[in-house]
């Protein structure tokens, strides 16, 4: 007996061994040719258009060598969903940065290597944020959005800035219970954009060469260890002093109940599976959602910074439709029909607007807010007969799924039609969202809130107003072209739009509501 457990002891050694080396044995992905004094690089303007440009070259993997380490391109849904769902643990991990490491941005989620403090964050962050916990956030959701609409009558002209104000508002009340105010929102883009300089991987060696996060600071070369500190201090600060409010607020039986004194009563009387530490990781990633001018190119900021996300695509939306003129009026239209002209929209009326829903759809897909996201292979994998090495970078455009033609018919159209079965349209095409939230065990936890928030402002936004293109000193309308930032996060870049209120008596009830 022990004679034949040793010759399967052995069979199953070789077995793995020679596993092992026919996959070192297999070729890496076709890539770009590399130049003799040139490494490969991706570009810092919208790289995600690059990628998919030789994804007609290269097929649906393409591989790089760049900051010193590899790096793969996948570029269809298919292969994304074969990688992330089917071996959702393989690619459970994010890529290391060592900038990301020194600037203490390791503790937040969206950094977090798979740990079990991950898991116990992402679930409650799921929890609170889900479907089943809408009882606990819609009423803060509807009194913020009746807000932003009436701050919007009042001063039509500065959208940009308004939307920033309403996602931070929210999410702050929802986090901590506390209104927020100018130097917060001030201090926070001050963050982000101390963060962007910080953590753009090529521009600091110690990405390409990791051994110099071991050298004291005082030698020649090491000025990003003063930045990676400051940036690291401003962020705990910022995270740690609303924390600590609403933990006080416990004890003296004071300010809004908030996500933080509901878990950590929870916590306190034994009723919680949850503990303190996944609270943190979990109020730390909500919280710098609400930083938009963070743009880490390249970085695993990850899908799930709800607040980021929601306002890059609630400014597409504004962009789009000041194009299109058409789709607002039909998308008007049937709110006209399906509500009328007496009420805002509800997250009850929501599926009764099917054209309102395809518009939300089509502004995912034309531009999505997270046009590439990354994973790290925690072993080496095989990939259509490719190998796929151990800790290599792995970025899945979002961006080319969902412009593959072969998903979407005129994909660089913009056409909220194509979601509506019809004689002319049986099958519809896919749902965008499908994938631009992520995918496998990394997937947004905050899709639920996002999709509701969204479909909040769109409808009552197109209840209320007119949005129509500036005009010139000489009256004629100015149609914007579209152009987005390249970061991880991709907004509209700047543009000028006109929110004129509707005819009727809605707005001046709000303005006196």
């Amino acid at each position: 007996m022990m004679h034949i457990i040793l010759l399967v002891a052995c069979l199953l050694l070789v077995g793995w061994f020679w596993a092992s080396r026919s996959n070192k044995r297999l070729p890496l992905p076709p890539g770009p040719t590399r130049w003799l004094l040139k490494k490969n690089e991706l570009p810092w303007k919208q790289p995600w258009r690059l990628s998919t440009e030789w994804s007609k070259k290269f097929g649906p993997l393409t591989y790089l060598h760049v900051y010193g380490r590899d790096m793969l391109l996948v570029n269809d849904v298919q292969t994304a969903t074969e990688m992330l769902e089917q071996k959702s643990l393989l690619y459970s991990r994010r890529p290391t940065w060592s900038m990301a490491t020194l600037t203490g941005l390791h503790h937040n989620v969206a950094f977090m290597d798979y740990t079990e403090r991950q898991q116990k964050s992402r679930a409650l962050l799921q929890h609170i944020l889900g479907p089943e916990s809408q009882p606990q956030w819609r009423s803060l959701l509807e009194k913020e959005t009746a807000k932003l609409i009436k701050s919007l009558l009042i001063r039509p002209t500065d959208c940009r800035h308004q939307i920033r104000w309403y996602l931070s508002s929210f999410i702050s009340r929802f986090t901590y219970g506390t209104s927020i105010t100018d130097t917060r929102l001030k201090v926070g883009e001050e963050l982000g954009a101390q963060i962007h300089v910080a953590l753009c991987p090529g521009r600091w060696a110690v990405d390409t060469f990791p051994f110099l996060i071991h050298f004291p600071a005082w030698l020649p070369g090491m000025g990003f260890k003063r930045r990676a500190r400051e940036a690291r201090e401003k962020f705990r600060h910022f995270a740690e002093t609303p924390y600590n409010l609403a933990h006080k607020s416990i004890q003296s039986n004071s300010g809004e109940r908030c996500m933080v004194t509901d878990v950590l009563r929870e916590i306190s009387t034994g009723k919680s599976r949850f503990d303190e530490p996944a609270l943190i990781s979990a109020t730390n990633s909500i919280h710098i959602a609400t930083v938009d001018t963070v743009r880490l190119c390249l970085l695993p900021l990850c899908a799930f910074l709800t607040a980021l996300q929601t306002s890059a695509i609630l400014l597409n939306f504004l962009l789009l439709m000041t194009i299109h003129q058409d789709v607002q009026a039909k998308a008007y239209a049937e709110i006209l029909e399906m509500v009328g002209p007496c009420r805002l929209p509800t997250l009850d009326d929501q599926a009764s607007l099917p054209y309102v829903n395809a518009v939300m759809k089509e502004v995912h897909r034309y531009n999505p807010a997270a046009s590439m996201v990354t994973r790290s292979p925690v072993e080496d994998d095989t990939v259509h007969g490719y190998r796929v090495p151990r800790n290599s970078a792995v970025m899945f455009n979002l961006w080319a799924m969902a412009h593959d033609a072969n998903v979407y018919t005129e994909s660089d159209v913009f056409r909220p039609e194509r979601y509506i079965p019809s004689p002319s349209n049986p099958i519809p095409d896919k749902d965008p969202r499908d994938f631009t939230f992520g995918f496998g065990k990394r997937i947004c936890p905050g899709l639920n809130l996002a999709n509701a928030q969204v479909y909040m402002v769109i409808s009552q936004i197109l209840s209320v107003f007119e949005i129509k293109p500036s005009v010139d000193l000489s009256g004629r309308e100015e149609i914007p072209t579209p152009s987005y930032t390249c970061g991880i996060i991709s907004t509209p870049e700047p543009f000028k739009c006109r929110l004129v209120a509707r005819k009727g008596g809605l707005a001046q009830q709000l303005m006196l509501g």
